[in-house]
């Protein structure tokens, strides 16, 4: 697959990779580390939600139109005129940048969606770099390399490999081999980890990564978003999930969290899981709802929950009296958060978005429920009564949203 400049055409697998992430704001480029940009668009430095919308909009018109940089530039200009955003760096380089990233990312996570496809018919991956003078070392070197798709290589070495890098991937089988008289390699080129220096708002940090790939980009875009191998997807639910944070993280302390008054009461318990449905039913409105969150992400919960309860005796604790809060729990949450893991079977990044609220039922009577949904659905359900120190843990991640006051 040629770079999009060159083409010109729309390509599907990548306009859809790019559609499903989400707007994150963010201060700097290390705000988000490597697979977690599967999942989400960022500009560094866009802090406004308007204003990142708008860069997105750009973006995403040059990914399903084709169009050139130069037009993409005169779109970057109006929206930075629209929203007065004093950016770092120079127009030429800065534009450059972030066309160049996210439509080469896009693309090489659409050809990775199209070789787990054609992964039987064409099990073979050659890497292919653009020979002239621009070309890193590096990559000149790994010109050719002939493996299959499923090899431990690709987990870091799936181009593109750095800033600007326009490295990509070609998808072979035998006869494409013999034909074009390509040779499969016998081993994979040598992986030396080398040490980097980094600039977080933290600070400096000091990063290993794999000689000839920029720090940023030591992984793969399209296992990340899709991952490896359409059985391990299968598997992933089971775990294990290894969180993801950024180098230079900052861990602070959430603010503090007010109880605010609602006019729903509690529920009744149920006796058995025909009960158990019944009270879910009565608080959804029906067997399955959709309710759509302050910044109109769409969450569907359905019986699933009291299937998640059922599979465990310690989930039948009587959380069931809380059914009638879901509603206001995703559509009038206290806050909202996000946060990302991967999947040690798949290799696939996973965006969690989790919905608090700190409940006043009575005078000096609260309880806290802490929703998590992932990818749209409802997964889960944590509550407490007062106000608990374990509630600050389940508050972490990036914080999307929060209510205001009064």
């Amino acid at each position: 697959m040629p770079p999009p400049e060159v083409t010109g055409l729309p390509f599907d697998e990548a306009i859809s990779f790019f559609r499903q992430k989400i707007n994150i704001p963010t201060r700097a480029w290390t705000d988000l580390w490597e697979g977690m940009h599967s999942r989400a668009f960022v500009v560094a430095g866009a802090m406004k939600e308007e204003l990142i919308a708008d860069l997105r909009g750009a973006v995403d018109k040059a990914l399903a139109e084709g169009t050139t940089l130069a037009a993409f530039r005169k779109d970057f200009d109006r929206t930075v005129a629209t929203h007065g955003w004093s950016y770092k760096g120079g127009r030429g380089w800065r534009t450059r940048v972030i066309y160049n990233t996210n439509l080469r990312m896009a693309y090489a996570a659409g050809k990775w969606q199209q070789t787990q496809r054609l992964a039987k018919t064409r099990p073979f991956l050659r890497y292919i770099a653009v020979l002239d003078a621009d070309t890193r070392p590096k990559h000149r070197a790994w010109h050719g390399t002939v493996l299959p798709s499923d090899h431990a290589w690709w987990q870091s070495h799936y181009p593109p490999n750095g800033w600007n890098c326009r490295c990509t991937v070609q998808n072979l089988n035998e006869r494409d081999l013999k034909r074009f008289g390509f040779e499969r390699s016998k081993r994979s080129p040598p992986v030396k980890k080398v040490p980097r220096e980094i600039n977080t708002p933290s600070g400096k940090a000091t990063i290993q990564v794999p000689d000839g790939i920029d720090p940023g980009f030591n992984y793969n875009v399209g296992e990340a978003a899709f991952g490896r191998g359409a059985q391990a997807v299968k598997l992933e639910r089971h775990g294990p999930f290894e969180a993801l944070e950024a180098p230079g993280a900052i861990s602070t302390r959430p603010p503090r969290l007010e109880a605010v008054s609602t006019r729903t009461a509690l529920g009744a318990r149920a006796r058995d899981e025909a009960g158990l449905r019944t009270r879910l039913r009565e608080a959804l409105g029906s067997d399955e709802a959709i309710f759509a969150d302050p910044l109109g992400q769409r969450v569907q919960i359905g019986q699933a929950v009291v299937d998640h309860m059922m599979q465990s005796p310690a989930r039948r604790d009587g959380r069931e009296v809380l059914f009638p809060f879901i509603p206001e729990l995703i559509e009038a949450p206290s806050e909202i958060w996000i946060g990302f893991s991967r999947s040690a079977t798949s290799g696939r990044v996973r965006l969690r978005r989790r919905y608090v609220k700190l409940l006043a039922l009575e005078k000096d009577r609260a309880i806290a429920m802490v929703a998590d949904a992932d990818s749209g659905q409802w997964s889960g359900l944590t509550f407490f009564r007062g106000r608990p120190d374990g509630l600050i843990k389940l508050r972490s991640g990036h914080l999307m949203y929060r209510r205001e006051e009064g």
